[in-house]
């Protein structure tokens, strides 16, 4: 079954109260945009109570008013998050044809968030599109649909409302949208139409997903400030494949198969650093560059390329690794349920110990249930338990957990022959302080699947020997602290110091890691770490590299807004050693490596493909 359980989290969009018909023969257009509109409803509600918060209840603070993203200006104000995230829903299609006839995506519009004066930045997040397999979940739009006529530009399904004029700057706040196990088709005579329009900010991911069409112009298209993981994706019948708009940002892209495109695979306009591995295609160019910076990573093929070439660079590499596919047949039978052992997602109940009983049951799969769980104290993982799968709920962190006082919530406690998975995570404000989601003391592989905690640390281990896989790990633990503005304001912030990922002695796989704002963002001690697709925000430092441990970077976005000179890169030793191919946008970073003390300084932004070889800085791969 794909859920053994159907909790409040799963809409059925084929029960009440929606009976969307998944025979093809009824229009389901206003039904689906009805499911998206409530769900997004809720963000508005946050908005407008974050923003009475900033303007009515906290005049005394000028830059620093509530939660860790809402800041109000000398000249006015801004509203990024609401406090709370809503609870999480997962849009859930069964086997079937949805007959569409316009773009499926919300009407709402006043979803809009005040952010550096740009005119949309749409508070889009969470949205889970799941069907039941991509061969017989199908959402397509009718022939000769009115609106998708050549050169509309329109979607079939969008995870966004703004207009194509604005696709460039639609939004910053979008975080870990997925849509997972379906075909979109666009059917005949719509030569205008976008089979998908996805954006995603920080974390996402397309996986299992079959777009296809009778001649239409492009299959998936990302807007601005896009980081996910593609994976599985067939694109088939279109003029263009793939759009990645100007500041896409390190997407990667893998097992994609193209058939049947006109023009190229990919129309890239000024994308950054985005990674294409495991890549099928006929004889059609994979790339088609518009004027200006694009930097873009292929793997285990010559790609083909047509138009402007200055300034873009393409990397080929036979070397690249996979993660496995780690997910696991579920009975329902073998799935213990937390709040059926006590837990609730209400906020204010503490919940340790009833997932702690959850995972003692003997049962192999673990799952969350819809809220914020309350917990304050450890909850330890048995070997008896192959998934933890949290159905992108969050969780609020007690004051053990705050100060420190317990150092992580989650224990791999025991060995196991099975690989544990835990994904679906989305921890937002509330989570926070001097601890880590998960500890790691066992000898025992790992995968974390969007696993995405906002404002706490994610992982450390103390016992090496593991193979750790991560599919899209976000986390900003430093993000609630802001030194810069806590401290304006009598606070001492300590948060920062928490590193988001910390690996001793383990050999590490990651697609798309995005930790941000701590003073070591991620530390390799003695590991083997190889990243595809990596992006921090914050003054700290990306990696720091010691005892002996390689790390490899493939596709490297540093967003960093001062001119502290701060080291990106650092390793401690001569045994140690860290190859970059690709770092872009190094905004105040004056140095990429500090290497047994002595720096190595860069010329401007861009650098790429960076190593050293006898005390000097090279310049590779160009």
């Amino acid at each position: 079954m794909k859920f053994p359980k159907l909790t409040e989290t799963v809409i059925d969009v084929t029960k009440p109260p929606y009976l969307a018909d998944n025979t093809g023969k009824t229009d389901c257009t206003e039904i689906l945009r009805k499911v998206f509109d409530d769900i997004l409803s809720r963000e508005v509600e946050g908005i407008l109570a974050a923003e009475k918060r900033i303007t009515g209840e906290r005049p005394d603070l000028d830059e620093y008013s509530i939660g860790f993203e809402n800041r109000r200006w000398k000249d006015g104000y801004m509203v990024i998050y609401p406090e709370f995230v809503p609870d999480a829903r997962i849009i859930y299609f069964p086997a079937g044809t949805y007959l569409v006839s316009d773009t499926v995506t919300y009407t709402l519009i006043n979803l809009q968030n005040r952010y550096w004066s740009k005119p949309y930045s749409e508070l889009t997040r969470g949205i889970h599109l799941v069907g039941e397999d991509m061969n017989t979940t199908v959402i397509r739009l009718a022939d000769n649909s009115q609106g998708f006529e050549k050169g509309s530009k329109k979607a079939v399904v969008s995870h966004t409302n703004a207009p194509e004029a604005c696709i460039k700057e639609c939004s910053n706040v979008s975080q870990l949208n997925t849509i997972e196990d379906i075909t979109i088709d666009c059917g005949k005579g719509n030569e205008g139409a976008i089979a998908l329009r996805f954006v995603s900010n920080n974390s996402g991911l397309v996986e299992n997903v079959r777009l296809c069409s009778g001649g239409s112009h492009l299959g998936l298209q990302l807007p601005v400030a896009t980081e996910a993981v593609f994976r599985n994706v067939e694109i088939n019948g279109f003029e263009y494949g793939i759009f990645t708009s100007p500041s896409t940002s390190v997407c990667v892209f893998d097992g994609i198969a193209f058939d049947r495109i006109k023009t190229a695979c990919v129309h890239s306009d000024k994308a950054i650093a985005n990674i294409f591995k495991n890549i099928k295609k006929d004889e059609t160019p994979m790339f088609f560059f518009e004027k200006g910076m694009g930097k873009q990573f292929c793997f285990s093929f010559e790609p083909t390329v047509i138009g402007d070439t200055k300034g873009n660079l393409i990397y080929t590499f036979d070397n690249g690794k996979d993660i496995p596919d780690f997910d696991y047949e579920i009975n329902p039978s073998d799935v213990a349920f937390v709040d059926d052992y006590g837990a609730k997602g209400d906020g204010v109940t503490e919940c340790s110990g009833a997932i702690q009983a959850a995972m003692k049951s003997g049962k192999p799969h673990v799952i969350f249930g819809s809220g914020h769980y309350l917990v304050n104290g450890k909850v330890y993982i048995p070997r008896t338990v192959k998934t933890v799968d949290f159905m992108f709920c969050d969780m609020f962190s007690g004051g053990q957990l705050i100060s420190g006082e317990l150092d992580s919530l989650f224990v791999i406690s025991e060995e196991s022959e099975d690989t544990l998975v835990m994904k679906n995570l989305y921890t937002f404000e509330q989570f926070y302080g001097n601890f880590r989601l998960i500890k790691h003391e066992a000898r025992r592989d790992l995968y974390m699947k969007n696993i995405h905690t906002q404002a706490s640390a994610t992982y450390f281990n103390t016992v090496g020997g593991s193979r750790v896989y991560i599919d899209n790990g976000i986390s900003t633990t430093g993000t609630y602290s802001m030194d810069t503005i806590l401290a304006r304001h009598g606070y001492s912030p300590v948060f920062c110091k928490m590193i988001p990922y910390e690996f001793h002695g383990q050999k590490v796989l990651a697609y798309n890691l995005n930790p941000e704002r701590a003073d070591v963002e991620v530390l390799n001690d003695g590991s083997d770490l190889m990243i595809y697709g990596f992006k921090v925000e914050g003054p700290g430092t990306a990696v720091k590299t010691v005892n002996s441990g390689v790390t490899e970077i493939y596709g490297f976005s540093a967003g960093i807004g001062n001119a502290k000179a701060e080291n990106a890169l650092i390793y401690d030793d001569t045994t140690s050693k860290t190859t970059l191919f690709g770092g872009i946008a190094f905004w105040g970073y004056q140095c990429v490596y500090e290497k047994n003390g002595k720096r190595y300084m860069t010329e401007g932004i861009d650098p790429l493909h960076f190593d050293i070889e006898n005390d000097t800085l090279v310049r590779k791969g160009v």
